[in-house]
């Protein structure tokens, strides 16, 4: 699948989901994105330069922006950029960038960032190792990745596996372009095989399971190979 092909999928989704996104996503993730704030806010520093990728309607912006030096944010779909640029706007932050694009390649040089925040991301994306050697690339040796992750492999009781049936069969038909069941512990051989040592891991929310990790650019930044 050619890259313009790819983000016509992902945008196609997305585009239609961006005016309802908080409404319908705070409604099961409230409690869950609350703590994905805490957390970042205890890595980054005031100097920080920030990267968020895929930051969709802004709610982990906001959290974050006052507490760094610079916040570039990058999503790929411009309704939804449109969505959290209205909301910085209002609140009057002026350290936030916003930009259009995917998370597979950025214009900025090796080791421009200090943090890379990855908010629920790596299980709608399809090729989730490609964002996560872009992340590597563009932090500072010993920065951090920030994240939190759906996973939907996890066990969880019968009415939530009736509804992950039913998104199962939406990705069949093709309404939802990728989705990925992870295990816990597969998410984290994901980092680890990207270059990253995972130092914290937590479920910040049970159904559906919303795993967290931080993890931090090993010292060489390199990808294990086998």
């Amino acid at each position: 699948m050619d890259q313009e092909t790819r983000q016509q999928k992902e945008r196609r989704v997305w585009r239609r989901l961006a005016a309802s996104y908080d409404e319908r996503t705070l409604a099961t993730y409230r409690r869950a994105y609350e703590l994905s704030i805490e957390k970042a806010v205890r890595v980054v520093t005031p100097d920080d330069d920030v990267l968020e990728i895929g930051c969709g309607t802004g709610i982990v912006t906001l959290g974050v922006a006052p507490h760094v030096r610079q916040l570039t944010c990058i999503d790929i779909t411009p309704e939804m950029l449109a969505e959290a640029q209205a909301k910085v706007a209002r609140r009057g932050l002026k350290n936030v960038v916003f930009r259009l694009g995917d998370g597979y390649h950025q214009p900025e040089a090796d080791e421009s960032f200090d943090v890379v925040l990855l908010f629920n991301l790596l299980h709608i994306v399809k090729e989730p190792e490609s964002i996560l050697r872009e992340a590597c690339r563009l932090l500072k040796p010993g920065g951090f990745v920030v994240s939190a992750t759906d996973c939907f492999a996890e066990p969880v009781p019968l009415r939530a596996r009736m509804l992950l049936g039913i998104q199962r069969m939406m990705k069949l038909a093709g309404v939802i372009p990728f989705v990925r069941y992870y295990h816990k512990l597969d998410l984290r051989k994901l980092f680890e095989d990207g270059g990253f040592e995972v130092r914290e891991a937590e479920d910040l929310q049970a159904i559906p399971v919303n795993h967290y990790i931080l993890a931090r650019k090993n010292d060489r930044g390199e990808l294990k190979t086998s």
